[in-house]
């Protein structure tokens, strides 16, 4: 018994290691290409290594570090192509999510949709950017816990976790504010209507739309950078 419970403990432990991680790796915390020490992390946390190199080995599979014979553990740098090819994936399971959410969703969730879009119409007109961006989430969170499908949120969560730091960046051109917000609302309406086509093609639309965003403002910044060391 006593063995029984010390396993769950440290599962838990390991699980907890592997939150905290992966939350200041999305946040950027814990930036692009830092070097991440099995030892030094156990030592701040006041925990054996174990649970830490359990965490590590996760973060490692769900794709947010690499693990190194000669560099040791170090948070993985995200290159275009890894965006577009996490955008293109999330783009199909989007559309397949809002197909799914479609035959299932209730009165309760239609409310809580049309709650969420009047929200973002408000902070879209005050281009709260912040404010809008939370918003942005709940309603494709609201769609993805209606589906059902547990292995396509696992997938798209993890997909969006990866490229999150890239999304705020996506929404601060004012006329991106403009256009996320009406691609929504057009969502919102093809999932009233049930009309599946519509719904998924605009769903891809719109993740296409927020990939060639980020594109531009990264290829924007590249050039300002250039012109800076010029």
């Amino acid at each position: 018994m006593k063995n029984i419970l010390k396993i769950e403990g440290y599962e838990l432990l390991s699980q907890k290691i592997y939150g905290i991680l992966k939350a200041k790796i999305v946040k950027g915390s814990l930036k692009q290409g830092s070097k991440l020490s099995e030892c030094k992390i156990a030592k701040l946390m006041g925990i054996s290594r174990t649970p830490v190199r359990e965490a590590l080995r996760e973060l490692a599979a769900n794709g947010f570090v690499k693990m190194n014979t000669n560099h040791g553990v170090v948070v993985t740098s995200l290159s275009l192509n890894d965006i577009i090819e996490a955008y293109q994936v999330r783009g199909v399971l989007e559309g397949l999510a809002t197909r799914l959410t479609i035959k299932k969703i209730g009165r309760e969730e239609i409310r809580e949709l049309d709650n969420i879009t009047k929200q973002m119409i408000v902070y879209a007109k005050k281009k709260d950017i912040l404010a809008f961006s939370e918003m942005d989430a709940e309603f494709h969170d609201l769609i993805l816990n209606t589906c059902g499908n547990k292995r396509l949120i696992h997938i798209h969560n993890n997909l969006n976790e990866q490229v999150h730091r890239f999304r705020i960046k996506s929404l601060s051109i004012l006329s991106r504010l403009k256009c996320s917000l009406d691609e929504h609302l057009k969502i919102a309406e093809a999932i009233k209507k049930k009309d599946l086509e519509k719904a998924d093609k605009l769903s891809q639309i719109h993740i296409n739309n927020v990939l060639n965003n980020i594109l531009t403002r990264i290829n924007k910044e590249k050039y300002k950078n250039e012109d800076t060391k010029n």
